[in-house]
């Protein structure tokens, strides 16, 4: 049996960034949301998405979790008792959506450069485009509106000033530029389907971009970096699942970790932040100028350290040098 992290959104819109950054020691970040407490689930009456999810897999998908509303937006809740260990839902591969679902006179028109995201905010887009025709209408209304969106990528000018001395600044904006380029490549692509280029804007699609699923009903979960219970994939059994890491009582929020995420990475990538986060780090940049007296003596202690040295990106002959610490403990 095949196990391993499954490429969940939070993951698989990432792999365009180079994500080694972490904010710069001036930016003192505050929590942009509540910390992941419990809270009592309100369950939706007329939720009919799980039936409809079980029908289209031919298969249960979970006994043990309830879709309702928490404090964060849409979350699973424990429908009766769990225990540490138990496995609170299986999704199978047929019901997710992937790159591969694109329709294939699309995809042979796309350049190399279009990322797997990418692609599956356009096959979100052309399932939207359908309404209720759509194989994947109940799922497509789960998802979130844009106005729930609060990734840095949406800031404003003015939002974004505020952290303009936090590498989160650049990532947001390098983020923004490999979006448009994408955008631009779809978009050319899409000159085919007249249809479909007349109704797809830049916002639409880096809206789905940033926010569409993968697995449905697993991305529900929301994140606690404390949790040991992450998404797994079994590619023998062609399954993702969930293995519970502590015990739940009913009408508890269930959580699971999204990764080892510093609060960088969780504000630029999901809009929020955490008080205490055991995944925390700031990133300190020394840059040593060619002037400066004490240069050799400082870059021998640098590469004493195996910290690597780069000359300025414009050309200034200097080296800078970066010292992640690690908050949390």
């Amino acid at each position: 049996m095949l196990l391993g992290a499954r490429k969940i959104r939070w993951r698989l819109r990432r792999q365009h960034l180079n994500l080694s950054y972490t904010p710069s020691i001036q930016l003192n970040f505050h929590s942009l949301s509540q910390p992941m407490f419990i809270v009592l689930y309100q369950v939706d009456e007329s939720d009919d998405f799980l039936p409809w999810l079980e029908r289209k897999a031919g298969a249960e998908i979970s006994s043990a979790l309830s879709i309702g509303k928490s404090a964060y937006g849409t979350s699973l809740f424990a429908s009766k008792s769990i225990t540490a260990g138990d496995c609170v839902l299986k999704v199978p591969y047929s019901v997710q959506l992937a790159p591969d679902n694109l329709v294939p006179e699309l995809k042979d028109l796309l350049s190399d450069g279009v990322g797997d995201a990418a692609k599956l905010a356009t096959v979100v887009l052309f399932e939207q485009k359908m309404g209720n025709d759509s194989g994947w209408a109940p799922y497509i209304r789960w998802l979130p509106r844009p106005e729930e969106m609060h990734c840095t990528i949406f800031w404003s000018d003015d939002e974004l000033e505020l952290i303009r001395q936090s590498s989160v600044f650049q990532e947001t904006i390098n983020q923004r530029s490999q979006i448009k380029k994408e955008f631009l490549a779809i978009r050319t692509a899409l000159k085919n389907f007249p249809e479909m280029s007349k109704s797809i804007t830049f916002m639409d699609f880096m809206h789905l971009l940033l926010e569409h699923g993968e697995i449905p009903f697993a991305d529900f979960l929301n994140h606690d970096g404390t949790s040991e219970s992450i998404v797994l994939s079994d590619n023998d059994k062609h399954i993702s699942e969930v293995i519970a890491d502590r015990n739940y009582a009913p009408g508890e929020q269930v959580l699971i970790r999204y990764g080892k995420f510093s609060n960088a990475t969780l504000l630029l990538d999901f809009g929020f932040t955490l008080s205490y986060n055991v995944h925390d780090q700031v990133e300190i940049q020394v840059n040593i100028p060619h002037h400066d007296v004490l240069r050799e003596m400082k870059w021998e202690l640098l590469k004493r350290h195996h910290r690597p040295i780069s000359n300025d990106v414009n050309g200034f002959d200097s080296s800078m040098n970066s010292f992640t610490i690690k908050l949390g403990s």
